[in-house]
């Protein structure tokens, strides 16, 4: 596996990662706030995936 590829399947690890535990802090009625701030984790690492995917589209790896 490249380099580039374990870098996106990292990301989408977190970005799952990111999601359950957002979801957990949802279910949970203590802990809103924790799922507000990793709902907010998970988008930030969807953008910078996409950003990922179109800075090394042109790379050659």
């Amino acid at each position: 596996m490249s380099l580039k590829g374990f870098h996106i399947f990292f990301i989408v690890i977190a970005i799952l990662l990111a999601a359950g535990c957002a979801a957990w802090g949802f279910v949970n009625s203590m802990a809103p706030a924790f799922g507000i701030i990793c709902s907010g984790i998970a988008a930030a690492l969807l953008l910078y995936g996409i950003f990922f995917l179109k800075k090394t589209r042109k790379l050659i790896l």
